[in-house]
């Protein structure tokens, strides 16, 4: 199974029993709207949502969006139903399921299987995605394990509040999401967004950092994208409309950066029609990570202007139900 290249700069998390809240979104500047079936949504209201998230898949309005929504844990009640009740009705209009709290291999598997027989059920042409959340000490130390359990496995996701939580790390901040953390403070998470970013790339996944606790402060924002960019991920989660910006202007590739790609795409195009195995570019050697490195960035930066086109007009609402 060939894994696509999604556009994961911003993803843009919205509770699912919120109607206004979710078509609004489909007219904000998010590369990706996930539709929240998990801590947003209060126990008595689950079923109430899993109508929503099927009403909200097959509406119009998704121009240029990733379709995804996260389910509950596998240690809940809800999470075979969060499957099942979406899938069977909008499995066509899925991209993406996120996993939240992933500790085994094990839940990846048991998903994937799942998604295998209600696509052969139903003759769903497009095989679903998976991302996987990584939340715990537990999860992080299988991360490397989780990261190849699946090919349909696109990316994996930092979730760093339960994750500080596991550990008995004490908050930097009101949310727990890296938010009032300068200085030494916020260094304390090199370690795990290493770790992840580490598995995920070795894998050929997507990486994509925890959203940051603090709306109001874009430069806290900015400071924490870059850091995550630095580190190799691909985009970050988002929790308000007003951070969209920043994240996609950070998570979007420079036009230095998209040239340079280009030729080393280009050189390697044209070293392969001459069979050639070697390939340099500006006087120096091109090995096949760098290519693979290029050819991304391409294609991120492909997908952004598309993006952009198609969010220049406003995007339609979705019927209510």
């Amino acid at each position: 199974m060939e894994r696509p290249i999604r556009l994961r700069r911003s993803i843009l998390s919205v509770p699912a029993n919120r109607e206004k809240m979710v078509r609004k979104a489909l007219n904000l500047p998010a590369d990706v709207v996930m539709l929240d079936l998990e801590d947003s949504v209060p126990a008595d209201e689950k079923e109430k949502a899993r109508h929503a998230v099927v009403e909200a898949l097959t509406a119009s309005g998704w121009e240029g969006r990733v379709r995804a929504y996260r389910i509950n844990d596998m240690g809940t009640p809800f999470a075979y139903r969060d499957l099942i009740d979406v899938v069977e009705k909008a499995g066509s209009f899925v991209d993406v399921i996120v996993v939240p709290k992933v500790n085994d291999p094990a839940e990846i598997k048991a998903i994937d299987y799942w998604l295998t027989q209600m696509e052969m059920r139903f003759n769903l042409a497009r095989k679903i995605g998976l991302e996987a959340s990584i939340e715990t000490a537990q999860g992080m130390l299988r991360v490397g394990e989780i990261a190849v359990s699946s090919p349909r496995l696109e990316a994996l996701v930092f979730g760093i509040a339960d994750y500080g939580a596991s550990l008995g790390m004490p908050s930097g901040g009101i949310s727990g999401h890296g938010d009032a953390e300068e200085d030494a403070a916020g260094f304390r998470w090199l370690f795990p967004l290493s770790r992840m970013v580490m598995a995920a790339k070795a894998a050929g996944l997507a990486a994509v950092d925890a959203p940051y606790g603090d709306f109001r402060d874009p430069q806290g924002l900015a400071r924490s994208c870059a850091m995550s960019s630095a580190l190799g991920y691909d985009g970050k989660w988002a929790i308000h409309p007003d951070q969209l910006e920043v994240i996609n202007q950070v998570f979007t590739p420079s036009d230095e950066d998209v040239a340079r790609s280009m030729r080393i795409v280009e050189a390697y195009e044209a070293a392969r029609a001459r069979g050639e195995g070697s390939v340099a570019v500006d006087g120096k050697m091109v090995d096949a990570a760098s290519v693979r490195l290029a050819q991304v960035t391409v294609a991120v930066a492909n997908a952004a202007r598309r993006s952009a086109r198609t969010d220049a007009p406003a995007a339609q609402p979705p019927p209510k139900a």
